[in-house]
């Protein structure tokens, strides 16, 4: 056997890929399996260039420095590659390479003796991917997990909530420490630190009892994931959408039922404490006029000393103190219905102003008056409008102790007419402002206020149809905004 066979011979019965390159990265030989492998025959291969054929092309520079790098040495170096078959499959090899010499030690050509692997590799990435896969499902499920947690804590407010929501959403994708959320509900917004939006993003918006209300983002940054988010991570998100949006729904409905049992307990509080009322103001009313008529006319007596007309224009002032609350009481019992009529209401409102001119006077405030000559009439009593106007702002007056400023406004807002009266008093803590409408409440002294003034007033905004609210902080003054609907003009307009 001549040396040719004895070569052709071990290259076929070498199990495993076997190619000789010279010094170029040409192909000087190889056996049937690197045929079998790679689908082409050794007459086509002959003389091509091995980088040019096998390489994918961003790879030939970087595998061709590191192949001739490897023929520097003597011994046998191993490394791993992958060729491209000529139907374009790609073949994992992994390669033992030794430099041929001719007698002289000078370095010929490279024998490479290479061994396909390719199922070896893809099972290795299969279970990457797998054992990936677990990783991010398990990231999931607990994001999931909390979230389920949290939506069971109903102690907790709204913002605590949704803010926790927002923290924990990065946490279930496949970079938590590139991954940023935002949530928009109505006004209010919660992100995480270093939120912006990106090319990377997936956006939802917060749809509740069919009304856009809101939208929760995610956002990947500082890198670009090649397929973008994976369909686990969609998921996930429109979970978590669906999750904040039963969250809100039945937290509103929670609190909307509160409410309205609230309410319902204050109304039946409320047609209680009116019922006992006018019980009272009746029993009191008969023995309250005799003694204020006794009283003035015991004042008609000739010659009384001195001290008895004190005593007793002290018990008149007294009686008509107590037929004051009285009357409140009447009127907070439904005893005295509005008798409405066609009024000009900043006519009434001036009028009104006229009986406080005295007080304010005294106690250095200044009163202000600004208001809209193209105000329309409204259908309203005029004494129960005076009322209202006269404890406003003799509330007003009695709370700016060292003077102060009171603004008595009116306007029109499309077709609502408004009467604003607004302080520059002290203003009150949150805790006052809550109760201000309860009957009988109040921060003056026992001889000062009897706690029916607002009361009464809500209930008389509230006969003429229209509403009251109060702006109040300490420090900050009180506003008072009573309006009436566009239904109680006369009809004229």
């Amino acid at each position: 056997m001549n040396l040719q066979n004895y070569y052709d011979t071990v290259m076929e019965l070498t199990h495993g890929i076997v190619v000789t390159l010279d010094l170029n990265g040409g192909i000087i030989h190889g056996n049937s399996e690197l045929e079998t492998l790679s689908g082409y025959h050794l007459k086509e291969l002959a003389g091509r260039d091995w980088f040019e054929v096998f390489i994918p092309r961003d790879e030939r520079e970087m595998a061709r420095r590191a192949l001739f790098e490897s023929a520097h040495g003597q011994g046998i170096s191993a490394f791993a590659g992958r060729i491209r078959a000529k139907d374009g499959d790609i073949v994992y090899v992994n390669w033992n390479l030794k430099p041929l010499t001719d007698s002289n030690g000078e370095v010929i050509s490279l024998l490479c003796v290479g061994q396909d692997v390719t199922d070896l590799v893809l099972r290795e990435k299969g279970l990457l991917r797998e054992r990936f896969t677990l990783m991010e499902r398990n990231k999931e499920l607990s994001c999931l997990y909390s979230l389920s947690q949290l939506m069971g804590e109903i102690h907790r407010t709204m913002d605590d909530l949704l803010g926790h929501v927002v923290a924990l959403l990065p946490s279930a994708f496949q970079h938590p420490d590139m991954t940023y959320a935002r949530l928009r509900l109505g006004t209010k917004i919660y992100e995480t630190p270093g939120y912006a939006e990106s090319d990377f993003m997936l956006r939802s918006d917060l749809v509740i009892s069919d009304e856009k209300r809101g939208s929760l983002s995610v956002a990947v940054r500082g890198y670009a994931p090649r397929t973008g988010f994976l369909e686990d991570e969609k998921d996930l998100f429109s979970t978590v959408v669906q999750q904040v949006v039963i969250l809100v729904s039945k937290r509103e409905t929670r609190l909307a039922k509160q409410e309205l049992e609230r309410q319902l307990r204050q109304s039946d509080r409320l047609a209680k404490i009116g019922q006992f009322s006018a019980g009272v103001a009746h029993e009191i009313n008969e023995p309250l006029a005799n003694i204020l008529g006794f009283a003035e006319l015991a004042l008609q007596t000739p010659d009384l000393p001195d001290q008895v007309v004190t005593d007793l224009n002290n018990i008149v002032d007294s009686s008509l103190h107590a037929r004051e609350i009285i009357r409140k009481l009447m009127f907070f019992g439904r005893q005295l219905p509005p008798q409405p009529t066609h009024i000009d209401l900043n006519d009434t409102v001036d009028q009104a102003l006229r009986i406080t001119e005295a007080g304010s006077m005294r106690g250095d405030i200044v009163i202000v008056r600004e208001f809209d000559p193209e105000l329309p009439r409204i259908l309203a009593d005029p004494q129960h409008i005076k009322q209202v106007v006269v404890n406003l702002v003799v509330n007003a007056i009695q709370a700016m102790a060292h003077g102060g400023t009171v603004t008595i406004r009116t306007l029109t807002n499309q077709s609502d007419v408004y009467l604003i009266v607004e302080d520059t008093g002290p203003g009150m803590t949150p805790d006052v402002l809550k109760m201000i409408f309860t009957p009988f409440f109040t921060t003056k002294d026992v001889d000062k206020g009897s706690g029916l003034g607002l009361s009464v007033i809500h209930g008389i905004v509230k006969a003429h149809g229209g509403f009251i609210q109060v702006h109040s902080a300490p420090d900050e003054g009180t506003r008072v905004e009573v309006a009436f609907p566009c239904h109680l003009r006369g009809p004229e307009e």
